[in-house]
């Protein structure tokens, strides 16, 4: 049975990496762009909007149970 020293620490070899840099960040391409804020609802019919949000989630749940 090999011998055991109680020390889980390994040494690595990295090569002859010394320096601590990285390499400069690459710009965006031309087809990706970032995505805009969700939109906040405020005002007296943002209840109205969750309560539609909330209808049409269970519809498609319910279609979707319906196919099993």
């Amino acid at each position: 049975m090999p011998r055991f020293d109680g020390s889980l620490a390994r040494q690595f070899d990295f090569g002859d990496i010394t320096t601590s840099t990285f390499p400069a960040a690459r710009p965006l391409k031309a087809g990706l762009k970032l995505t805009a804020r969700p939109q906040v609802l405020r005002g007296p019919d943002k209840y109205k909007v969750l309560e539609h949000r909330r209808r049409q989630a269970q519809i498609k749940a319910r279609r979707l149970l319906a196919l099993f």
